[in-house]
């Protein structure tokens, strides 16, 4: 019998701490959730991108992060939605897609995401170059051009007067 009580303890020692753990879970998602939506309205204000088009989202109740980590990853690796969003990878590709022709200094890439440690900057930076996912001229930055975009770059930068001898032939004849 004296079994039979310390297992009835027991049990309702962990069901107590459990439901401690879960309120204390709930509270946090719930904060962590208001931070999410604060950080898109800041991200949106800042960087002048649409609320929409930021990809931080807050998610729909404290239980949604939780369901789209357990979600089957549909669209490779990372899930649906592609490359994290809010990681810092995923925001300097942004920064730099968004970036033009010229590209965006060191300095300047440092100063538009100020959480991201210098180390882990030049890392990524080193990384997206090195993957052909980025181009360095001097001491910018840019995107790399899309797949197909690349291709007529690179044909065009191969001869470029190609396009003159064939506009001199057209005239000759």
């Amino acid at each position: 019998m004296a079994e039979d009580n310390t297992l009835t303890k027991a049990l309702v020692d962990v069901r107590a701490r459990r439901a401690a753990l879960q309120s204390d879970y709930d509270r946090i998602a719930a904060e962590l959730t208001k931070l999410r939506a604060a950080e898109a309205a800041l991200t949106s204000i800042v960087e002048g991108i649409p609320l929409d088009a930021s990809g931080l989202h807050a998610p729909e109740g404290p239980r949604a992060a939780a369901a789209d980590r357990a979600a089957p990853a549909s669209g490779g690796r990372r899930g649906a939605r592609g490359p994290r969003a809010n990681s810092a990878k995923g925001r300097l590709k942004a920064l730099l897609g968004s970036a033009g022709p010229q590209g965006l200094s060191h300095a300047q890439i440092a100063e538009r995401l100020p959480d991201v440690a210098p180390n882990t900057l030049n890392t990524y930076l080193s990384m997206l170059v090195t993957g052909g996912e980025a181009i360095r001229n001097g001491d910018f930055f840019t995107a790399a051009a899309p797949d197909g975009a690349e291709d007529g770059d690179a044909e065009a930068d191969a001869d470029p007067d190609a396009d003159e001898e064939v506009r001199h032939d057209a005239a000759a004849e």
